[in-house]
């Protein structure tokens, strides 16, 4: 007996924009805006399933999250990591599109419509946010920033930083050809305005294919283990990262997969991984890169049913806060 789609159901009902932003139209864009778009896909995703309902549950717990600063801003908020006296930024510059269509039976088509949506916002002057549903997602979503960047500036060429527990260098699964979540980061890798050379891997642990790693190498990708994080710390690790990818380049890319937390902080994701980072090293890494010049960034894998407890997506919404932090927080010194 068939099971009901919980899909339609779980998206029925309404629920407020990523950080209580207001849902709008890529028309009403304007430069400088921070726009996201949610991708509720998992059918390229080739084990435990789920992901789909990421940006649901990610747009509830972001507004939960900002809900929850709005009170305390009433009386002040402060910064006890930096020291800094804190207000909230101007929240008419962050915005939701909603959802791209997913065509689950055509990935070609899916991707069309995901990359068109980051496209839109690129072409704006704004900057995307996707957020899905699996990791192969983020191919779709960098294709659109890829595309507007070469119609605007066709020598412009940008690096790329993936965040994970996996290479994701695949070039084909047996089953799935080459397009699923194991090959976003090689098809990121073919499009012509990204460098090569420029491309860093951040949090990768257990056992991966030799050839994916001697080719990343071969053509000057830099690999940072989790143990690399554990032994020479985030903000080390971030800091190198963001000036390999920066060579000759002035923008980056982007993508975020929270299965780079080890599984014990977050086990709502479809691929968990063992001994990988932490969240303090986590948020070490994204403070780093919020700082950074960004053309796009991606957040994915992100699975609320393989988690009853909540926590995950919670952990995933504040990871999100942390890479976004300067356009949602400003901060002034609390020095008179």
């Amino acid at each position: 007996m068939l099971e009901p789609d919980v899909g339609s159901i779980a998206f029925a009902s309404p629920v407020a924009g990523f950080f209580g932003a207001e849902r709008v139209d890529a028309a009403e864009l304007k430069p400088g805006d921070l726009a996201f778009v949610g991708i509720p896909s998992d059918a390229t995703h080739t084990s435990r399933i789920g992901t789909r309902f990421g940006p649901r549950a990610l747009r509830h717990e972001t507004s939960a999250l900002m809900a929850a600063l709005e009170e305390q801003a009433e009386d002040g908020l402060v910064d006890l990591a930096t020291g800094l006296a804190c207000h909230l930024a101007d929240r008419q510059a962050v915005v939701d599109l909603g959802d791209a269509a997913i065509h689950p039976l055509d990935v070609e088509a899916t991707i069309r419509s995901i990359a068109d949506r980051t496209k839109a916002v690129v072409r704006k002057g704004a900057l995307p946010v996707a957020i899905g549903g699996d990791h192969f997602n983020s191919y779709p979503a960098c294709l659109g920033v890829s595309e507007a960047l070469a119609e605007a500036e066709p020598e412009t060429r940008f690096g790329y930083i993936q965040i994970d527990g996996h290479l994701d260098f695949c070039d084909r699964l047996a089953a799935w050809g080459p397009f699923n979540h194991a090959t976003n980061a090689r098809r990121c890798s073919e499009l012509p305005n990204i460098r090569r050379e420029n491309m860093v891997w951040i949090g990768i642990a257990g056992w991966v294919d030799g050839n994916d790693v001697a080719e990343i190498e071969g053509f000057g990708g830099l690999i940072f283990s989790a143990e690399d994080v554990h032994r020479i710390g985030a903000g080390e690790v971030a800091r190198r990262a963001v000036a390999h990818a920066l060579r000759n380049c002035d923008r980056i890319y982007l993508t975020i997969d929270v299965d780079a937390l080890d599984s014990g902080f977050l086990p709502g994701t479809g691929s968990i991984v063992h001994s990988e980072i932490t969240c303090r090293q986590y948020i070490d890494l994204l403070e780093v890169f919020a700082e950074a010049p960004l053309c796009g960034i991606d957040m994915v894998e992100v699975s609320p049913p393989l988690d009853p407890s909540g926590r995950s997506e919670a952990i995933a919404a504040q990871l999100l806060f942390e890479i976004l932090r300067p356009r949602l927080v400003a901060q002034k010194d609390l020095q008179p």
